[in-house]
């Protein structure tokens, strides 16, 4: 069942469920009460049988231009827990990103500023269009990275590059950023890049669920273990994916084939 929605345009196809940010006006700034109700759409996304991928992007031709200024305002006049809420709220979205048993992919396009660039990049694939504009640009607003940016990004490009993003600030294009890895691919406009975005949606949906959640979730942690850690935590999801139908039809198939 979907979530009663006011700042998200949410439409399937087929098996793909896509998740537009729609705060037009703003250029799909985020406030605390669109980080509750993407978290909420991603969620009941996970929750739907009939939902094998999600995309997340942006509608108007832009993708996110971060924090909304208003919203975060309201919060700084009010006490010390107020502002732990505004942060927290985006954290759980990160998370249900993060830990959503579906893969994600973002369709990112024109401006992706601060907060919006960190939840594209928790994302498990990210197509930009060839317009996109990216920017870590908490510094220039006296603050520090957030959404999970201070994590995510020197995981993608190295502690050092991370640091020249992250305190120098500076706007990068879709080609820059594919070079250094934020992206799987560029493509020439918004309307391409979401239907690229879509396209991988959908071959990720015609694999075995089961196995593309274990796949992303191995990744995922790949970062939090040294080798023997990861090693033992790839034995028990192998051990798991092994048991399944897929697995066990395509070893099957397998050696139908080599004995031809």
């Amino acid at each position: 069942m979907r979530p009663a929605t006011t700042d998200l345009q949410i439409t399937d196809r087929g098996p793909v469920r896509v998740l537009a940010i729609d705060r037009t006006a703003r250029r799909n700034a985020l406030s605390t009460g669109t980080a509750a109700e993407l978290e909420a759409a991603v969620r009941a996304a996970g929750d739907d049988p009939a939902v094998r991928a999600v995309v997340l992007t942006g509608t108007g031709g832009h993708f996110s231009a971060g924090g909304d200024a208003d919203d975060i305002l309201t919060h700084i006049a009010e006490d010390d827990p107020e502002l732990l809420a505004l942060m927290r709220a985006f954290h759980r979205l990160v998370v249900e990103i993060w830990e959503s048993r579906l893969p994600i992919v973002a369709a990112v396009s024109g401006v992706a500023y601060g907060g919006a660039v960190n939840l594209a990049l928790a994302c498990d694939l990210v197509v930009l269009s060839a317009d996109a504009r990216l920017c870590q640009v908490f510094v220039r607003r006296g603050v520090v990275p957030d959404v999970g940016g201070a994590w995510l990004l020197p995981r993608l490009v190295g502690l050092q590059k991370a640091k020249e993003l992250m305190l120098l600030a500076p706007e990068i294009d879709a080609d820059h950023a594919a070079r250094l890895g934020l992206a799987n691919a560029v493509e020439p406009d918004a309307e391409a890049a979401l239907e690229r975005a879509v396209a991988l949606a959908e071959q990720l949906a015609a694999l075995p669920p089961y196995t593309v959640s274990l796949g992303k979730k191995l990744l995922n942690h790949s970062a939090d273990d040294d080798l023997r850690g990861s090693l033992e935590r790839e034995a028990v999801t192998q051990a798991a994916a092994l048991r399944s139908r897929p697995a066990q039809e395509g070893f099957e198939a397998f050696r139908r084939k080599s004995a031809r």
